[in-house]
C-alpha cells in the first residue's frame, strides 16, 4: 500500500470511511489496526473475518445535548500523595528490566527491588522482558543530540517489550530530570528530553493491561542511594495513578528535592487580556505556516496586526506543466498528468502520479495563502527550506532582516506523522517525526540566537498531553516542544512563550466519519475561523501559563482513548517495614499481626485510587475471614491485593473489596462507599450510665498487647455495664507521619475499646471479627486528643456489639465505628483467669 501506492495509514482511514458510505453493512475496524495492514489482500482478509463474527449490540448514544465549545485549558501541578499501593502488575513481573541509559543508578535500584522480591537486573530489555525501568532520563546531557538520543533510546527499549506488553500485563516507567516539575519551572537544556512522557501515555493507550509511570525526580544533590531509594519508592509506593479521566491519564509523577509528590492536571481558563504583542512592525518566522491550519491561522493573525511573515516550507514553488491548467481536483490532476506521460511515452507508477499532484496541490496553496496574506493587510514572503537546516535558514533570513529589519518572533508549527503502534514504528519514522519537530525548533532557535525575539508560539498538540495510540513519537516530539518552551521562557526576560496543544481540527485530516467518532466522545473540533481567533487572542494575554491545550478538556479521551472506568481493578501492596513501619507496635507473640485498621486504610486508598473524583467516605459490612501474620514483614515484606469491584455508581459509588494475599485467598471484604461529598455523621452516642473507673491494667500484654505506636488510650477509661468513655491520642500525638487517608491509630483505639468492654469483667483476649460501618469526617490523622464513646449493643460469654464514636475536642465527629463485632478468642480466658 504505501511502497507502491503511496496510501499511508491515514489515507486508509478515509478510504474505508467511504468503502462503509457504499457499503454499509461492512465490519468496523479499529484504525490504529488498519496500521498493520500493509496490502490490500491483507485488508480484503481482515474485513471478511471481521463479518464473520456476530455483530456487536449498538452502544447507546453518547451524543451531548449540544455541540461541544473549544476552550482553553493550562497545565499544573497538584498535590499527589503516594497511595501505598505499588505500580500495577510491578510485583507481579517475572524479568524486569532496569535500564542504566547512562544514569550511574541502575545497579543500585536493581537490587533494591530485588530486595523487596522484584525479579530486576540491570540489563536491556529482550523478549522475556515484561517489565522495563529506564532511568536515561537522568543522565547527563551537554547537547540537543543527546538529549534526542535518550528519547531514542527509550523508544527502542519501549519497542523492545510492546509485543508483550501489548498482550498483557508488565510494567513500563521512565524516569527523568527536569527539575521534579516537568520543565513547569524552566528545566534549562534538560528540556530537550523532556518528551519521555509522551511515550509513556502513548504505551498506557496501547497497552491496557500494563502498568506505566513516567517519573520526573529531582536530583538536588543527592547522592546516588537516595536517588535510588526514591525511585524504588516510587515504584513499590507511589500507587496506582492511572485514573480513568485524569489529565495525561495520570501517570506522570513529579518528585521534587524536598520529597514532595504531585503530579499534572489540566484546567480550564480564559485568556487575560492585555496589549498586542504583534503589530505593523513584528516580524515573524513561521515554520509550516504556508499550507494547511497554520496558514489559516497566521491570516487570520495578518488581518489582526498587519505583521510581516515569513512562510518556510517544504513545497518548492516550481511551474505547472501546462497540462494541469483548468485540472482542480486531485483526480483531474492525476487524469492530466498520466495523459501527458501517455503522449510522451512514459510511464508513471501509482506513487509518483500521486505525488505529481501533491506537489502541485501544495504549491497551489502556499500561493493561496501568500496572496490571502496580503489580503489580509500583512506582507509575506515563502522561503523552500528544511526547518532543520540551520545554514539554509540563515541565508534566508539574511535578506528578510535587510529589508524588514530583525525577527521579533517565532511560529513553529512544522510537523510529520507516521502512526504506527510502537511494536511496529520503525525507527526511521520515529527519527523523521521528532527530526522535524525538536530539531525543528532547535534550528529555528539558532538561526534567530541574535534577533530581539519577543515571542515564541510552538504549535504542539494535545497528542503530547494526552498520549495518542499510534502517535508516540509525535507526542514526545510535541512534549518535548512543550518543555523547550518553558525553558526559553524562563531563560530570556521579557520573551512572550506559549505552547500550544491543539485538539483535532475540523477538517483536514478528519473526514466525516472521525468527526462523528468525536462528536459520540464529546471532544469538540477547532474550526479554522474558530483557531485562528484562539490564536490573535492567546497573543495577547498576560498570564504565566505557557503550556497549554486548546478545545477539549485533555483527557485519554480526547482522542478516542482512556480506560473504563468502570473495570474490576487490582491494586497490589507491598506491607513492609519501610512502609507500614507502626505495624513494629502490633506484634502477637513477637510476629507482626496486620491490624483491622489498617486494612480499613487499605480499603479507603483503593477508592480514592480508583475513584478520585469522589470523596473515600468509608466501608460496610466489613468481615475478618483470616486474620494475618506477617512473617516476612522486616525483610522483603508480605504482597497482596486490593480487588475493587464496582457494585453500583451515580451520585457516588459503591464497590465490593476484597484483601487477598498471594495465593489469592480473601483474608478481609468489605464494601467500600464513595460519595460527591464527605459523610455526615449518624446520630450521636450518649454516655453510657453507670460508669465506673476501669481499675486493671490498660496495655496488659495480653488483651491489649500493642506496642507504643497504638498505645492510644489515655489514662483509665470509665466503664460500665453499657459502654464506656475514653480518651484517645491521636496518630499525630502518636507521632505517626502524615500521609494517611485515615488514622489507623485511632481506628485501632476504637477496636481496643471495644475488646476492653468485652473482656473487662471475665477477662481473656478477643479479636474483631466484624465491623458493620466506618464512616470517617476529616481527611488523615487527627490532632491532638479525642473523646471516645462507646454504647454497647449485646454482650455474651464469646461475643460482643457496640458502636463507637470519636470526637475532637471542640465536640465535630472524627469518625465512627457500627456494629463493631468482638469475639472472645478460645481458651483465652481459661489460661488468664478471671479478673476484675
Amino acid at each position: 500500500l504505501e511502497g507502491d501506492l503511496g496510501v499511508d495509514s491515514i489515507k486508509r482511514v478515509e478510504i474505508l470511511a467511504a468503502m462503509r458510505e457504499r457499503a454499509s453493512d461492512l465490519p468496523e475496524v479499529d484504525p490504529a489496526e488498519l496500521g498493520k495492514l500493509r496490502t490490500l489482500a491483507e485488508i480484503v482478509e481482515r474485513l471478511d473475518a471481521s463479518g464473520d463474527a456476530a455483530p456487536a449490540a449498538e452502544a447507546p448514544s453518547s451524543r451531548p445535548a449540544a455541540a461541544p465549545v473549544a476552550r482553553r485549558y493550562a497545565l499544573r501541578l497538584a498535590p499527589a500523595p503516594a497511595t501505598g499501593f505499588a505500580i500495577e502488575h510491578l510485583l507481579g513481573c517475572t524479568r524486569v528490566a532496569v535500564v542504566d541509559g547512562g544514569s550511574g543508578l541502575g545497579a543500585a535500584v536493581a537490587e533494591r527491588l530485588a530486595a523487596k522480591g522484584v525479579p530486576a537486573t540491570a540489563a536491556a530489555p529482550d523478549a522475556r522482558t515484561d517489565g522495563v525501568v529506564f532511568l536515561g532520563g537522568l543522565a547527563e546531557v551537554s547537547s540537543v543530540d543527546g538529549a534526542i538520543g535518550v528519547q531514542r533510546a527509550a523508544f527502542e527499549a519501549a519497542k523492545a517489550v510492546a509485543s508483550t506488553l501489548s498482550a498483557g500485563p508488565g510494567v513500563f516507567v521512565t524516569v527523568q530530570d527536569t527539575g521534579g516539575d516537568f520543565g513547569q519551572a524552566g528545566a534549562g537544556a534538560r528540556a530537550w528530553l523532556g518528551g519521555l512522557p509522551g511515550l509513556v501515555k502513548t504505551a498506557a493507550q496501547e497497552w491496557p493491561a500494563a502498568g506505566l509511570r513516567a517519573i520526573d525526580l529531582a536530583r538536588g544533590g543527592r547522592d546516588a542511594g537516595a536517588i535510588a531509594d526514591a525511585i524504588v519508592g516510587e515504584l513499590l509506593r507511589g500507587g496506582d495513578t492511572s485514573r480513568p479521566g485524569a489529565s495525561g491519564g495520570g501517570v506522570e509523577v513529579a518528585l521534587g528535592a524536598d520529597g514532595v509528590r504531585r503530579t499534572l492536571v489540566s484546567e480550564a481558563c480564559e485568556v487575560e487580556a492585555g496589549p498586542a504583542r504583534v503589530d505593523a512592525s513584528s516580524v515573524l518566522v513561521a515554520s509550516g505556516g504556508a499550507r494547511g491550519v497554520t496558514a489559516a491561522t497566521l491570516i487570520a493573525l495578518a488581518q489582526a496586526t498587519r505583521c510581516k511573515l515569513v512562510l518556510l516550507g517544504r513545497t518548492a514553488l516550481a511551474d505547472e506543466p501546462a497540462a494541469c491548467a483548468g485540472a482542480t481536483t486531485d483526480a483531474e490532476l492525476k487524469q492530466a498528468l498520466l495523459a501527458a506521460a501517455t503522449a510522451r511515452g512514459e510511464k508513471l507508477n501509482p506513487k509518483e502520479l500521486a505525488a505529481q499532484s501533491r506537489a502541485i496541490l501544495a504549491a497551489r496553496e502556499v500561493r493561496g495563502t501568500l496572496s490571502a496574506i496580503e489580503a489580509a493587510g500583512g506582507q509575506a514572503r515563502y522561503v523552500a527550506a528544511s526547518v532543520t537546516d540551520e545554514a539554509a535558514l540563515r541565508a534566508a533570513l539574511a535578506p528578510v532582516r535587510a529589508e524588514w529589519g530583525p525577527i521579533t518572533g517565532v511560529v513553529h508549527g512544522a510537523g510529520v506523522i507516521a502512526d504506527r503502534l510502537i511494536a511496529d514504528k520503525p525507527l526511521e519514522d520515529f527519527d523523521r517525526v521528532l527530526d522535524t519537530k525538536v530539531r525543528g525548533l532547535e534550528a529555528l532557535l539558532a538561526a534567530t540566537s541574535d534577533d530581539p525575539l519577543r515571542v515564541l508560539v510552538t504549535f504542539s498538540s494535545v497528542a503530547g498531553r494526552c498520549g495518542n495510540k499510534g502517535q508516540a513519537d509525535y507526542a514526545m516530539a510535541n512534549e518535548t516542544l512543550n518543555k523547550v518552551v518553558g525553558a526559553e521562557r524562563a531563560r530570556r526576560d521579557g520573551l512572550f512563550a506559549r505552547s500550544l496543544g491543539w485538539g483535532p481540527w475540523e477538517g483536514g485530516m478528519v473526514t466525516p466519519a472521525l468527526k462523528q467518532h468525536f462528536e459520540r466522545l464529546g471532544v469538540p473540533l477547532i474550526g479554522l475561523d474558530v483557531g485562528a481567533k484562539m490564536l490573535v487572542d492567546e497573543l495577547t494575554d498576560t498570564s504565566d501559563r505557557f503550556e497549554l491545550v486548546l478545545g477539549g478538556e485533555p483527557t485519554p479521551a480526547a482522542l478516542g482513548g482512556g480506560a473504563d472506568p468502570h473495570k474490576d481493578r487490582r491494586l497490589e501492596v507491598l506491607i513492609d517495614a519501610d512502609a507500614f513501619g507502626a505495624i513494629d507496635d502490633h506484634r502477637v507473640k513477637g510476629t507482626p499481626v496486620l491490624p483491622a485498621a489498617m486494612v480499613i486504610e487499605l480499603f479507603l486508598r483503593a477508592l480514592r485510587a480508583t475513584r478520585p473524583d469522589l470523596v473515600a467516605v468509608g466501608v460496610e459490612e466489613l468481615k475478618v475471614l483470616k486474620g494475618i501474620t506477617l512473617e516476612a514483614w522486616d525483610g522483603p515484606g508480605e504482597r497482596f491485593v486490593v480487588s475493587v469491584r464496582p457494585i453500583s455508581n451515580g451520585d457516588g459509588a459503591t464497590f465490593a473489596l476484597e484483601l487477598r494475599d498471594p495465593s489469592g485467598r480473601a483474608r478481609y471484604a468489605a464494601r467500600g462507599v464513595a460519595q460527591r461529598q464527605a459523610a455526615t455523621p449518624g446520630a450521636p452516642l450518649a454516655r453510657p450510665a453507670e460508669l465506673g473507673r476501669f481499675e486493671g491494667t490498660v496495655y496488659d500484654g495480653v488483651a491489649l498487647f500493642h506496642g507504643r505506636a497504638f498505645q492510644v488510650i489515655v489514662g483509665a477509661p470509665e466503664i460500665g455495664d453499657g459502654g464506656l468513655e475514653a480518651t484517645l491520642m491521636s496518630g499525630a500525638a502518636r507521632g505517626w507521619a502524615p500521609g494517611w487517608e485515615s488514622d489507623p491509630a485511632l481506628v485501632d483505639g476504637a477496636l481496643q475499646l471495644a475488646l476492653l468492654w468485652t473482656c473487662h469483667e471475665a477477662g481473656g483476649a478477643a479479636l474483631p471479627t466484624a465491623v458493620g460501618s466506618f464512616r470517617r469526617f476529616g481527611d488523615g490523622l487527627a490532632s491532638g486528643e479525642v473523646r471516645a464513646v462507646l454504647a454497647g449493643r449485646e454482650r455474651t460469654r464469646d461475643k460482643s456489639v457496640s458502636d463507637v464514636l470519636l470526637v475532637d475536642a471542640s465536640g465535630a465527629p472524627v469518625a465512627e465505628l457500627r456494629g463493631v463485632e468482638m469475639h472472645v478468642l478460645p481458651g483465652s480466658r481459661q489460661s488468664q483467669g478471671a479478673r476484675a
